[in-house]
């Protein structure tokens, strides 16, 4: 494993368990098993490592979308698939969970939120053109603005979710949010075949 890599995991790893408010760049290295002149050549600041793990799941959205519409018919049904296996990303991925976590944060915030919540707009809104193209939607449906408000129930849900159950309960309310918000932009023959687990 290149440098690099080392460090982007030693940081994941650390933020995980210490936050990044109270993790170190020493503790970064020593994980590593690299110099902090090491560090150096490749990040400038511990926010600077933040961003690159944030940035490596920059695609992770792309990809999900590409692997449920292979396996799934409806572009709606790859929508809802994409973000339970979202979900089983952040339960199972180490970066995942941690760049969902630096989103959070407000320096992160500031500083790459937008271009994230653009591209998963960019994402949901090109499965809904899909969706609108195979007459999966009621025709008074906006796809820009409906993939924008997916894209804020989605954030909204896994605050909400950390917040009150530590996230534990993310799945179920995932189901009742696809459940209520679907109704409203599909067809009443789609949301009926739509599989909300």
């Amino acid at each position: 494993m290149h440098t690099r890599e080392r460090l982007l995991r030693a940081a994941a790893e650390v933020f995980d368990r210490d936050g990044f408010a109270r993790s170190s760049l020493t503790a970064v290295c020593a994980r590593a098993d690299v110099s902090k002149g090491a560090l150096y050549c490749h990040f400038r600041s511990k926010e600077a490592l933040g961003v690159a793990i944030v940035e490596e799941q920059s695609l992770l959205w792309h990809r999900l979308r590409d692997e449920q519409l292979a396996v799934e018919e409806s572009p709606v049904q790859a929508l809802v698939s994409m973000s339970f296996a979202f979900v089983g990303r952040l339960e199972t991925d180490l970066t995942v969970r941690v760049s969902a976590k630096l989103l959070r944060e407000a320096v992160f915030f500031d500083v790459v939120a937008a271009a994230q919540v653009i591209g998963w707009v960019t994402v949901v809104r090109d499965l809904l053109t899909l969706s609108r193209d195979r007459g999966e939607l009621r025709p008074e449906v906006n796809v820009r603005h409906t993939a924008e408000q997916v894209v804020a129930e989605l954030l909204g849900l896994q605050f909400v979710a950390r917040a009150l159950t530590g996230g534990t309960d993310l799945r179920t309310r995932l189901s009742r949010m696809w459940r209520a918000s679907t109704s409203a932009f599909v067809t009443e023959s789609v949301h009926a075949r739509l599989r909300f687990e």
